[in-house]
Order: C-alpha cells, then sequence, then structure tokens
C-alpha cells in the first residue's frame, strides 16, 4: 500500500446507492496512539459508569474513523461531530474494512464491501 499519507481508498457504502467515503490507512505509529487514547478514554468512561463494557470499542473506532475518513459525499462536513453521527451498520462495516489485511484486526462481524477503488498520489 506504500505511504500512508499518499494513499487513499474509496468505498461505496453498502445499502446506500451513490453513496462513498474516502478513507486513508493508518501508520502503525498512528493506530498505536490512536489505541492508547482509546484506552484512556474507555478507562475514563467506565470509572464514571462502570455498567459501560463498550465503553473502549466506541472509543476506538470513533478515534479510528475520526484519523481515516478524508471525504464522504454525505452534504456534511468531515468533522469529529458527523463521523461520530454515523450509523451503527455503517461504522461497523468501516472499521472492518479499516481493518482488511492488518495483522490483528480490531473488530469484526460487518459484511465486506468489494467495490473499492485504491490511488496513490506521487
Amino acid at each position: 500500500m506504500g505511504l500512508c499519507s499518499l494513499t487513499t481508498r474509496r468505498l461505496d457504502i453498502p445499502g446506500e446507492p451513490g453513496q462513498w467515503i474516502e478513507i486513508k490507512p493508518l501508520s502503525a505509529k498512528l493506530l498505536h496512539s490512536i489505541t492508547l487514547e482509546a484506552k484512556r478514554d474507555a478507562k475514563a468512561a467506565i470509572d464514571a459508569d462502570e455498567t459501560d463494557t463498550d465503553a473502549e470499542g466506541y472509543a476506538l473506532s470513533s478515534r479510528m474513523l475520526n484519523a481515516a475518513i478524508v471525504a464522504w459525499s454525505y452534504d456534511a462536513p468531515v468533522d469529529r461531530d458527523h463521523v461520530d453521527d454515523l450509523e451503527i451498520s455503517t461504522t461497523t462495516w468501516l472499521v472492518e474494512e479499516m481493518n482488511k489485511g492488518a495483522d490483528i484486526p480490531l473488530t469484526s462481524g460487518a459484511p465486506s464491501n468489494d467495490a473499492s477503488t485504491e490511488t496513490q498520489g506521487a
């Protein structure tokens, strides 16, 4: 795949004809940082509410998507509020798409989407 900063993939969103999301891959260094930040977020959430068993998964997904999404077809800017507003099915699918080819998958269970294109800039 090359340099993460020069690579993007445009993915057609399943179940949403004509809608797409463009993502960049996350480098090992960035993913490590995101994972540590998600663990800190989760600890704070669990300290506030001990029944919040999904805190780390949510924090990790949110941080990954906010770092990876570079563009989309929705009529809204790509920003933290809108990324965090994505439907759970879209979030789950997109995180799985991001994990394809990774040595250690971070989540699973979402449908795959073969309709993607990848570009690498010079």
